[in-house]
């Protein structure tokens, strides 16, 4: 529950809370975090009494900067924010992108946009929205790139846990905050527009996003009421250059590594966002207020992506091969042959998206006495998603010269003299009919009661709670979806308006452009296709072995105090809590053994679980704090690991071993982290800080697929599943360092910088037995940032590194890691304000054009080498 900035808390509690910080937090309407319950009791009643309002908005990168290193300082966990510059100015386009200059997180790009964000190396982070859980159809996330940033006030990121937090995140959780009527003195109103040049995709788009806010004194109380709107469109382009798997062959009487087949994929897209939320409060009295929230998003996102697969002739006798030799061992460099018939295929992957997801809040707080604070919320949330994703499949077949090989880091091939973009020379050959949807929706009840004493002892405050929550999710895809063609023999040509050429290929790959099924003739037109290569418009139903439904329902009470002692003339905050999850799951599904029919199959469980936390803050001065931060956090498994449907192989074999299986898991555990964390921070100045933090996750029932022998029914099989399996441990310290250097002379005064470091390690048991450190962990990773402020002038120059790190172990049982080269990213803005409403933008990402590397555990191995837009945005900010 939510706690709203208005109250009669004893003055003793004030003294505890406050620490003199108050003010930077009133700055921006920070005054309504989980994180900073005690903090803001106190704080709201003096600047009611003071001023007569709840908070003054301020602008700013320094002012941006003090509120974050505030909300930092006070917090009972270990935490980082980033905060609004003002209303609508944020330093990056998304959620996650913002995410990227957090200490401790990193964020990988991909569909025009940052996406995926880990924090300290995991993924599996808990978004909330507002405090709440928020996620997107049948996932256990939000999408971030979804939250337009033209409503945020900040982001908050947990890396520890409390009693009254959410619980599901053990690597940690991601609080997006926006903005309520009560956050502003009066009337406000702000228009953001913007528009974003994507130099790969060739398209300018516009982004456009509004807010309006007022509040009034009436007769019934005050009333605020706050609406924003947001409207973005993106169209990008990201180019994939690969090398086939790593095979083995002979040639020139060598035993030789290399791909059999390179080839490309070309991905474009043209992406919609719609969004909007509402926010309303009512202050009846001193005593009480209430408050309505909303939030909706819709998305419209076609795309495509074109493979290109050209094989090698690398057994043939007339093919020429040159190697490279490394550590005794021969690579392939490069391959030739003047007439070859190997595979040269081509296949528009088609996507339409479309997700749409809302949520509704109604809550309040009442000061029943003044040392007793009451308060309940009430939250629905929707989301909806359909994929459509018909793939078509055309391959080449008349002779053709082709020279391919590793260049520049990457597999390229080439096809001389040969004209790969004539539609007649093709032939199409099967039809993958894709299609899944998801649903997911949940009802949310809480109440919390906060209790202050009146004297100043040991104690400064009781807590406790109850949540209810019902979560319902749903998922299922298509049956069959292979469909080999079978009127033989049609050429694309032959359907009017299916023929169309692949974006064209940057960089020193070799081939440039190539047929490709125009994707959205693909999508709009899928039973004109059907009908041309398989004789029938019908498409496919949904397959019953892919269908769950899951209801799961948890309850949970938590209990928390705060204490405030001396030791050693040292001022000690203490908070000591404890939440008990009770989690039941009814999971449908359905089941086939062999050939037989689909059986309906149901299980239901229940899971308890108890979460201590304990945080103890040192105050050795105004200006030094030191924590010890230990809790217990879980992470539930992904909702259709829970599908209690199996498909099991006939049981009459002809080699000895079992048949085999695959299915989910309903009795599967959460994941349990136990979390330290032990820093010491300098807060040297209002905006000036130097903090460092060791930690480490010790992981319990961590969750991972393996194929292991199970008897079922009497019969023994070879299930590949989810199962619980061994423990893990994550270790690692992080470093960050922030400060406007004021007192150098002249414009100089303008200058400002962040810096941080995080180094992480550790590593859990693979199924084979083997240790590995976490996929898509990096071991090293820093951020600087350059700042500027002075007058009108504003400026932001970002640098973004991470260590190379392993994406997957044993790469599709090949024997070799996937490993992903170092990954930097410079992005920068610069803002002038042209008059005191009115700001003009102009900023950069992704400047250095960086390319992202991996290969099959040596460089001389790749496989892919992607490249992404850079982006060039121009932006106008006006708000009165």
């Amino acid at each position: 529950m939510e706690p709203i900035a208005s109250g009669r808390f004893a003055p003793a509690s004030r003294a505890f809370a406050l620490r003199g910080t108050v003010a930077a937090l009133m700055g921006i309407g920070l005054l309504t975090s989980v994180s900073v319950r005690a903090q803001d009791a106190g704080a709201s009643q003096d600047a009611n009494q003071a001023n007569g309002s709840n908070v003054v908005v301020v602008s700013g990168q320094r002012q941006a900067a003090q509120s974050a290193q505030t909300i930092k300082k006070n917090a009972d966990q270990v935490l980082d924010s980033i905060v609004a510059d003002d209303i609508g100015k944020f330093p990056d386009k998304n959620v996650a992108e913002i995410l990227a200059r957090v200490t401790g997180v990193q964020v990988l790009r991909g569909a025009g946009e940052a996406s995926t964000v880990v924090v300290r190396g995991l993924g599996g982070a808990k978004t909330l929205f507002n405090g709440r859980e928020m996620f997107t159809a049948a996932s256990r996330s939000l999408a971030l790139a979804d939250v337009p940033v033209s409503m945020l006030q900040r982001v908050d990121v947990y890396k520890s846990q409390g009693a009254d937090m959410v619980e599901g995140g053990t690597a940690g959780t991601i609080d997006v905050r926006t903005f309520r009527p009560f956050d502003f003195k009066g009337s406000q109103v702000a228009i953001n527009a913007r528009a974003e040049n994507r130099d790969k995709a060739g398209k300018t788009d516009p982004q456009v996003g509004g807010l309006w806010s007022n509040r009034w004194k009436t007769d019934i109380g005050e009333v605020g009421l706050l609406g924003g709107l947001s409207y973005q469109r993106g169209r990008y382009s990201d180019e994939v250059a690969w090398a086939g798997q790593p095979a083995t062959y002979q040639a020139n009487g060598q035993t030789v590594q290399g791909a059999d087949g390179n080839g490309r994929v070309m991905t474009t897209g043209d992406r919609k966002r719609l969004a909007l939320n509402f926010a309303a409060q009512w202050r009846p009295n001193r005593d009480m207020q209430f408050y309505a929230e909303g939030f909706g998003t819709k998305i419209d996102h076609d795309a495509q992506s074109v493979f290109f697969v050209g094989g090698f002739p690398v057994n043939s006798p007339t093919s020429t091969i040159k190697t490279i030799t490394e550590n005794g061992k021969n690579y392939l460099d490069s391959i030739s042959n003047p007439s070859d018939t190997s595979l040269v295929l081509s296949s528009t992957q088609a996507r339409r998206d479309w997700s749409k997801g809302s949520q509704l809040a109604l809550g309040g707080t009442w000061d029943a006495t003044p040392t007793i604070r009451l308060s309940t919320e009430a939250v629905r949330t929707v989301s909806t998603y359909r994929q459509e994703n018909p793939i078509l499949d055309s391959i080449y077949t008349a002779p053709h010269a082709v020279v391919g090989g590793t260049r520049d880091g990457g597999g390229y091939v080439d096809y001389p003299g040969t004209d790969l973009t004539d539609p007649s020379k093709w032939t199409m050959i099967a039809l993958y009919d894709n299609h899944n949807h998801a649903n997911g929706a949940s009802n949310d009840w809480r109440g919390d009661v906060t209790w202050t004493p009146e004297n100043d002892g040991l104690l400064k405050e009781l807590s406790g709670g109850l949540r209810w929550a019902q979560r319902d999710a749903s998922y299922a895809h298509e049956l069959g979806n292979y469909r080999p063609a079978t009127i033989t023999g049609q050429n694309p040509g032959s359907v009017p308006g299916l023929s169309c050429l692949s974006p064209e290929t940057h960089g020193n790959y070799g081939l440039n452009q190539y047929y490709a099924a125009c994707y959205k003739f693909l999508l709009d037109n899928t039973s004109v296709v059907r009908q041309a290569i398989l004789g029938t418009p019908n498409g496919l139903p949904d397959d019953p072995l892919s269908l769950y439904t899951d209801r799961e329902t948890s309850q949970a009470i938590y209990g928390k105090a705060k204490l405030g002692f001396d030791a050693f003339g040292v001022p000690i905050d203490a908070t000591a809590g404890v939440r008990v999850v009770n989690t039941k799951q009814s999971v449908n599904g359905n089941s086939r053994s062999g050939t037989g029919p689909v059986t309906p199959v149901s299980v239901s469980t229940s899971n308890t679980d108890v979460l201590p936390s304990l945080n103890v803050r040192a105050n050795f001065r105004n200006d030094l704090v030191g924590r010890v931060v230990y809790g217990k956090a879980i992470e539930r498994a992904a909702f259709g690991d829970y599908n209690p449907g199996v498909v099991l192989g006939s049981v009459t074999t002809t080699n000895g071993n079992p048949p085999g299986g695959a299915g989910g898991n309903p009795n599967l555990k959460p994941q349990e982290a136990r979390n330290l964390d032990v820093s010491l921070e300098w807060y040297f100045s209002k905006d000036g800080s130097l903090t460092g933090t060791a930690f480490q996750h010790d992981f319990k029932n961590f969750i991972r697929h393996k194929t292991t022998t199970e008897t079922i029914n009497g019969q023994a099989y070879l299930m590949d599943r989810p199962y619980n399996t061994d423990t893990a441990k994550l270790y690692g310290f992080e470093a960050a360092y922030q400060q406007f250097f004021s007192f150098l002379p002249g414009w100089l005064s303008g200058l400002g910088m962040q810096a941080n470091f995080t180094y992480m390690n550790g590593g859990m048991t693979e199924p084979d037995g083997t240790r590995n450190t976490f996929p898509g962990m990096s071991k090293r990773a820093y951020n600087l940032v350059g700042l500027y402020e002075r007058g009108p002038w504003s400026a932001r120059l970002a640098y973004n590194w991470r260590d190379k790190f392993v994406d997957t172990y044993n790469y599709r049982g090949l024997g070799l890691n996937l490993v992903v080269d170092p990954i930097k990213t410079l992005d920068a803005s610069i803002s002038y304000k042209i008059t005191d409403n009115l700001t003009a933008t102009l900023d950069g990402s992704n400047l250095l054009d960086q390319e992202y590397h991996d290969y099959h555990g040596t460089p001389l191995l790749p496989r892919d080498v992607r490249r992404y837009d850079r982006v060039v945005g121009f932006a106008l900010r006006w708000k009165h």
